[in-house]
């Protein structure tokens, strides 16, 4: 191998190198910029869990007063019903 070509050699590795950083430092901010938006999703998520924990809570006190009012208007009927036939 001539000097010539042992020069090209290390150029051709150096310049590798180089690219290399170049592309490892262009990953490192893309895997930071992913971490970010990884943060702000999971905030997001935790958010909107508590949101649905919340409405599942008002959706079962509204199902347990639906209920309340139901049996109280079948008890209404059952009085108007009775009145109509003479009973007290």
């Amino acid at each position: 191998m001539t000097d010539e070509d042992r020069q090209r050699t290390m150029d051709f590795i150096l310049e590798h190198q180089a690219q290399f950083s170049t592309n490892l430092e262009s990953l490192r901010e893309s895997q930071a910029r992913t971490d970010a938006a990884v943060a702000q999703l999971t905030t997001q998520v935790q958010l909107i869990a508590r949101q649905q924990k919340h409405i599942n809570e008002v959706i079962a006190v509204m199902a347990d007063a639906q209920q309340h009012t139901d049996e109280r208007f079948n008890a209404l009927i059952d009085v108007v019903e009775k009145g109509r036939n003479g009973q007290t």
